[in-house]
């Protein structure tokens, strides 16, 4: 028997959605669509760039509990290892999703071009928008444009590994002179990585690092000169890079200060292919705590350098020795 419900009017008009149906046309401001989806899209870079910030969380735990350690603090350690992974996950797949929001209201504003202020957006429309398989294209939809975060993720799948990344198997290590190798790796679908070194004796070292798709075209080309040289108790080391057409595309200057066999602080700076800073990172130990400070700060859209991150770490404690019982 049905239970006894005294509110059915209320409850078919609060769960009723005729919309779904189809309905009457939506009114859709196209600049506000555009300038939403540009703020989702600078969201997505800036928690892609703070997720990189919490790399200690999963890097500490480990120094803190080195070697061996108790049953107790082992299980502390693999706890905050794993939270900061699932941590690190989350961000991926709020990035991610913040991404594809704005996408969609990027598609349904290209959708009607740039003509009115005001276009009438159907529920088909925004089901395309939001990659429903079963939603017919828009007429005004341009044909470059309306590739689902699916198709986009195969496409990605389809390139080559990135230059570092742990696919590439090394098939050969070949010395061509005294001072310069060449090493060769292939990639998982037929891809090619040739990375040419060359170390001068007292010089900078140049490394060319080529990357040729499965059909043999060359996909990126990137090389980087690599020099050092100590100054007054610092050490300066300065990494430029340069495309494929020789043009500087970035540089970054790392200055490690020592007393002694100790070190003071480091800075490294990281400059675009103009000359202008665009990240810097200051380290510093204060001589009486022993306290470690480690300040981020980058560029904004004005042009100046703001303090992105700050981490402050405490002193190293050594443990002691202790008697076993038993």
């Amino acid at each position: 028997m049905a239970a006894d419900n005294p509110y059915a009017e209320q409850t078919a008009t609060n769960t009723a959605a005729p919309w779904l149906a189809g309905g009457p046309a939506v009114d859709v401001d196209l600049d506000g669509l555009r300038d939403y989806a540009t703020s989702l899209t600078n969201q997505q870079a800036d928690i892609a760039s703070r997720a990189a910030y919490l790399r200690p969380l999963g890097e500490i735990p480990g120094q803190a509990f080195s070697g061996e350690v108790l049953g107790e603090a082992d299980a502390v350690r693999a706890r905050l290892v794993a939270n900061a992974g699932e941590l690190t996950v989350y961000l991926q797949k709020l990035a991610e999703s913040v991404g594809n929001i704005g996408s969609a209201a990027r598609t349904v504003a290209d959708s009607y071009g740039a003509g009115d202020a005001v276009g009438a957006a159907s529920l088909n429309d925004i089901l395309y928008a939001y990659g429903d398989p079963g939603a017919a294209r828009p007429e005004g939809l341009p044909p470059g444009i309306g590739r689902t975060f699916q198709d986009q993720q195969s496409a990605l799948a389809a390139l080559p590994p990135a230059a570092d990344s742990r696919d590439w198997t090394v098939t050969a290590n070949t010395p061509l002179s005294a001072y310069q190798t060449m090493e060769t790796a292939t990639g998982p679908n037929g891809e090619r990585r040739e990375v040419m070194s060359f170390t001068p004796p007292g010089g900078a070292t140049t490394v060319t690092t080529t990357i040729f798709g499965s059909n043999g075209e060359t996909v990126s080309s990137v090389t980087t000169r690599t020099s050092t040289r100590v100054t007054g108790g610092t050490e300066i080391v300065v990494q430029e890079n340069f495309g494929a057409d020789g043009k500087p595309t970035g540089t970054t200057e790392s200055r490690t200060r020592f007393d002694g066999d100790r070190v003071v602080d480091r800075s490294t700076e990281i400059r675009d292919g103009a000359g202008e800073t665009v990240q810097r990172t200051v380290e510093s130990t204060d001589p009486s705590t022993r306290e470690r400070v480690q300040v981020v700060s980058e560029r904004n859209e004005e042009g100046e350098l703001v303090e992105k991150n700050r981490i402050v770490t405490g002193i190293a404690t050594d443990g002691g020795r202790h008697r076993a019982i038993g």
